[in-house]
């Protein structure tokens, strides 16, 4: 998973009686967009390691902490680690949240929901995912013409995202995405980036609704010809940007 990360201090809630207090420093912590709220913090639909041990919690339950999946060096793995809590601290800034584990990851640390993630990073350091110089070349979605439907047009996000309301599919153009900097795969899926064109300056927020090969974006012809404000980009068949994450 390429995305950046903090450093955080780890201390397992011991709620039960007879837990043992488990900590860990120093430990990376990457972000995954479980979008609990508009997931209804529904673990099996967020396909969460631990739904099947805890999916049918109350949701006060599955909603009381943030959500972060687990694969740190020090406390219980697989099923044991299930529902337990962790109090996590940025090294950098001392801020703390409390977060339950839902879910397993692979980074030997934390991957944290992504508003968590957001909300211990106080000082931006870590959230911040930008590219410069990145090739970005443009292809034919057609999006109104089909209806903003992602499954019509094939695109690889559709798996997660397809779902989305017509509002959410068609507030931002879209593009495929592998650029050089941000998460890939699955994780990219929804997010948006601000793109601007270095020889005009010209600026447009996209979503990502693909996936591409190219090393950079793939942008919908439609955000291509706004970019391309100078005509240059068509006469040599790509455009160089820079590009950032942002809100969306």
């Amino acid at each position: 998973m390429s995305r950046l990360s903090v450093c955080v201090f780890v201390l397992l809630c011991a709620f039960a009686a007879k837990a043992a207090a488990q900590s860990a420093p120093n430990v990376r912590a990457t972000y995954h967009i479980y979008n609990p709220a508009q997931n209804n913090w529904d673990l099996y639909r967020v396909s969460a390691y631990c739904s099947t041990w805890d999916g049918n919690q109350p949701l006060e339950w599955r909603q009381r902490y943030g959500w972060t999946a687990f694969c740190g060096p020090v406390g219980p793995r697989g099923r044991d680690s299930c529902g337990r809590c962790l109090r996590v601290t940025n090294t950098a800034t001392g801020t703390q949240a409390t977060v339950r584990i839902v879910d397993q990851c692979s980074n030997g640390g934390l991957d944290l929901d992504e508003g968590v993630f957001r909300q211990l990073d106080t000082n931006g350091q870590a959230a911040a995912q930008t590219a410069s110089n990145v090739r970005a070349t443009y292809h034919y979605y057609y999006p109104e013409q089909n209806g903003w439907d992602l499954y019509k047009v094939s695109a690889y996000c559709s798996t997660w995202k397809g779902n989305q309301p017509i509002e959410w599919r068609r507030k931002y153009g879209w593009t495929a995405f592998c650029g050089p900097v941000g998460p890939r795969g699955r994780d990219s899926c929804g997010r948006c980036l601000r793109v601007t064109n270095t020889a005009t300056g010209t600026q447009a927020t996209v979503r990502i609704i693909d996936q591409c090969s190219n090393g950079g974006l793939d942008l919908d012809d439609g955000v291509f010809r706004q970019l391309d404000t100078n005509g240059q980009g068509y006469a040599r068949g790509h455009l160089i940007v820079n590009y950032e994450f942002v809100n969306c």
